[in-house]
């Protein structure tokens, strides 16, 4: 896909490229991805640790398998309306063998249609290169990216696999998988696997990055016995070429926690 790239603010002696090197170097070997043949289910088992870090534990096998049946067809029953809304805060990080980027953003979404707003924090390590934001929009099955404060510019051969939107996959209950129950603050919450979702694509990744691969996704929401989605965490896992030329292949690594809100709440998203 033809996307714009990102122009560096500065070119210091160590230079972005090589800032970006250290930040991603990974050996490939290191994290086993499998190849993304179409949206990838979650390799996640029911016996999974809890979704979100926001004090959930595990809680025992529900009583009532019609309590959490009841809460999962909710929430396709929403997601699949075509007009659910609400709003994805996260926060978490890129990372590589070596250092971390951290990331927070927020990502707003009305049926198919979303805004993605987050921003790149290289300050802790690399001062001179600050925070870099990115912002991403989808309307009516055309995209758009902002880069650091520039112009809109159109994201051509946008379609539904380049989608921000978390539960884009879902058609049916069949799409999603049932990994057990948490309590968090004294509710019961039922935790979801979902495939195919792609919160962030590595090639928003600033300066010397290049020809960006998407191996796995993984994403776990928690959703109460109403469907409506309360946390989650998100995982990806992928590889680029780093540095000016070619470049060297790379390991990408993102992990991010999610915290709903507003959801079924009136949200408008418009064409930049």
């Amino acid at each position: 896909m033809d996307r714009p790239r990102p122009t560096p603010h500065r070119r210091a002696a160590a230079g972005p490229a090589a800032a970006l090197a250290v930040v991603l170097a990974m050996p490939l070997g290191l994290v086993a991805c499998s190849p993304a043949a179409g949206p990838p289910s979650p390799s996640v088992s029911a016996s999974a640790q809890p979704v979100a870090s926001t004090g959930a534990t595990a809680a025992e096998p529900s009583p009532s398998p019609e309590t959490y049946r009841a809460a999962l067809g909710a929430f396709v029953d929403a997601v699949t309306s075509g007009s659910m809304s609400y709003r994805v805060t996260f926060t978490g990080r890129a990372a590589g063998s070596a250092d971390v980027i951290p990331i927070e953003g927020t990502l707003d979404v009305s049926g198919t249609d979303f805004a993605a707003s987050f921003t790149y924090d290289f300050s802790a390590e690399y001062a001179d290169l600050g925070s870099y934001k990115v912002q991403v929009r989808g309307v009516g099955g055309a995209g758009w990216i902002r880069r650091a404060g520039g112009d809109w510019k159109s994201i051509k051969g946008f379609d539904i696999d380049d989608s921000s939107v978390p539960f884009k996959a879902i058609t049916s209950t069949a799409s999603i998988k049932y990994l057990g129950d948490d309590e968090v603050g004294g509710a019961t919450l039922h935790r979801v696997g979902i495939p195919g979702s792609l919160l962030i694509h590595p090639n928003t990744i600033p300066f010397e990055v290049r020809k960006e691969k998407v191996d796995q996704t993984t994403l776990e929401v928690l959703v109460d016995d109403t469907g409506r989605p309360q946390a989650g965490v998100w995982h990806l896992r992928g590889q680029a070429r780093v540095g000016e030329g070619v470049g060297q292949l790379q390991r990408v690594v993102y992990d991010l926690d999610l915290t709903f809100s507003k959801v079924g709440d009136e949200i408008t998203i418009k064409t930049p």
